[in-house]
């Protein structure tokens, strides 16, 4: 499992157990009767726990936000691959060879409509997937674990020939 998965993985456990001890706690104080008007201790204890959920949602964000894949780059050692999807095609111009263990940056763009640009292992396992629509380009990083030959699909219904809109490359060791 990869250290960014542990930390979101973590930072949500984390959330879960004190979502689950505010909620025991509400249960458990508005289970008992009544003897008395308490609305002032009342709006006190939503205003604090109001307070400790922001608090605890805003440092879940800044516990995540910088592993968030978005905007990510390859780095120096990267390598970048073009791939363009024509109605019902991918074409991918990538570095011989794709290696292991090193980024790989995919600059994904359509020349027509909207394709769902998807890589599968060589034991046929999804590993991402993205969105493509014309006009724009679709940055996607991602390291190769194991050599193989990888199949790309198309995920989004383009037109008749979707149903062929397949491809293969190499990712072989260094």
């Amino acid at each position: 499992m990869s250290h960014t998965a542990v930390i979101i993985t973590v930072a949500y456990s984390i959330a879960v157990i004190l979502g689950s001890a505010i909620s025991f706690a509400i249960f458990r104080s508005t289970s008992r009767p009544l003897e008395e008007d308490r609305s002032g201790v009342w709006s006190r204890r939503e205003t604090t726990w109001l307070v400790i959920m922001i608090l605890t949602l805003f440092a879940l964000l800044l516990g995540t936000i910088f592993y968030v894949p978005y905007g990510e780059t390859a780095g120096p050692r990267g390598q970048v691959v073009r791939v363009v999807g024509v109605q019902y095609a991918w074409a991918i111009d990538a570095p011989q060879p794709i290696v292991t263990g090193r980024p790989v940056a995919f600059l994904a763009r359509s020349r027509d409509v909207a394709h769902g640009f998807g890589v599968y292992n060589p034991s046929g396992t999804l590993i991402f997937q993205a969105q493509v629509v014309a006009d724009h380009e679709q940055k996607i990083v991602h390291a190769f674990a194991e050599p193989g030959t990888y199949t790309v699909h198309c995920l989004e219904f383009c037109g008749v020939g979707h149903h062929v809109m397949s491809t293969t490359f190499e990712v072989k060791a260094p």
